[in-house]
Parts: structure tokens; sequence; C-alpha cells
């Protein structure tokens, strides 16, 4: 169990590492060359899984070097029924196919995220069922305020890192989501890359606020 420098959870848990989506922006797979893998395939760390839980409860980012797209089924249960036997921590999973919720038994103190960077994303995505939030990181576009009807939690970030090309969020694209956001009570996590566009105080709102 890793205490972690993103901002919106206390720990991450990564029972496996790869992914398939080949995202241009992923630092998970820049991470993962770090530690000699080239080709951020999904595979089991039975090193990671066996990891303890803190004991205060926590929120616990379960996949940042994944996606639960490409695990396999086994893999999902394993880590589903660790989770049932920890209640007092809150565990947060991230996927850009939701679809994939709908496949398995999710137990009440998992958020389920979709990971968006545009309004195009949202077409076509099945909105998750339990506890749903949605991560606008990196944000690469104007999103329109109404895809977020129906979402309890709402995140966004600007892509960090040194990619070339790399897409700056405009202060007005994420002024109109807080507006909204405000509007709606939906709180609302401006994560710390957004410091220099914001401008100002950032908000940094949580869902549940039990720990």
């Amino acid at each position: 169990m890793n205490r972690t420098k993103i901002d919106w959870c206390d720990h991450t848990w990564n029972p496996v590492w790869g992914c398939l989506n080949n995202c241009p922006y992923c630092y998970a797979r820049k991470l993962a060359k770090r530690f000699g893998d080239s080709e951020f395939k999904p595979a089991w760390k039975q090193k990671n899984f066996d990891k303890p839980f803190p004991h205060k409860p926590s929120r616990i980012f379960v996949n940042s070097m994944s996606d639960i797209r490409w695990w396999a089924i086994r893999w999902t249960n394993d880590v589903l029924n660790k989770i049932a036997d920890h209640p007092w921590h809150t565990f947060l999973f991230l996927t850009k196919y939701p679809y994939i919720y709908s496949e398995y038994l999710f137990p009440s103190n998992c958020w389920l995220g979709v990971s968006v960077a545009k309004t195009d994303d949202f077409h076509g995505i099945l909105m998750p069922t339990r506890n749903p939030f949605v991560s606008l990181e990196p944000l690469h576009g104007r999103i329109i305020p109404g895809f977020l009807a129906g979402y309890d939690w709402v995140i966004i970030g600007a892509e960090s890192g040194n990619r070339k090309g790399k897409v700056i969020p405009r202060r007005e694209w994420i002024a109109e989501i807080v507006d909204y956001c405000k509007a709606n009570q939906i709180p609302v996590f401006l994560k710390d890359s957004l410091k220099e566009i914001w401008g100002e105080k950032l908000i940094q709102e949580y869902p549940d606020e039990r720990h």
C-alpha cells in the first residue's frame, strides 16, 4: 500500500500493472518503463495484492497503474472480495470503459469512476450505478455541463509531464464546470495541476467527508 501524490486520494493499491488503452499522455506507462516494463501488458502483482491496508479509514485508489477493463475476471473477483472485507475504507476505481462495472457486483464502499478528457468521450458511455464520479483529467476541451448530470463527484486536472503538444485547459472551461457543479450541489475537486490556470484558491471538495 503506497502513499500517493494523487491529491484526491490517500493511498494507491495496484494489484494489477499494465493497460491496453495506449493513451499518449499516460503517466503510468512512463513510470512502468522506469521499472523495466516497456510492454506494459496487464499483469497480476501478487505482492501488491497482499499488502495490508492502513488501519485508519482511507480513500484508496485501486488502479492507478491499470484500467479494470483489461483485468482477468479472477483478478477482479479477488480484488472485490478483499475490498468487501474492509468496509471502513473507500475504494475508488477509474476506467475509460464504464460498461465493465455492470459485469461485477461491487461492494457498497466502492466509488466507480469514468475517465473523460473532452465532451465527445461521453457519447455512448454507460454511467456507473454505484457512487458514480467522473475524472476530467487531463482536460482536453470544453465539457458540456449537462453531461455531468447524475455524477456524485467531479474531479478536474490538467495534463502533467513534458509531453510534446500538451493541451493546456482554458480557465473558462474549468469555470463553466465549477459553476454547474455549484448550481447542482455536486462536489468538485480541482487538482493541484490547475493552480496557475485557476489563479485563486483551489476548490477541493469530497463527496464523503468521513475520512
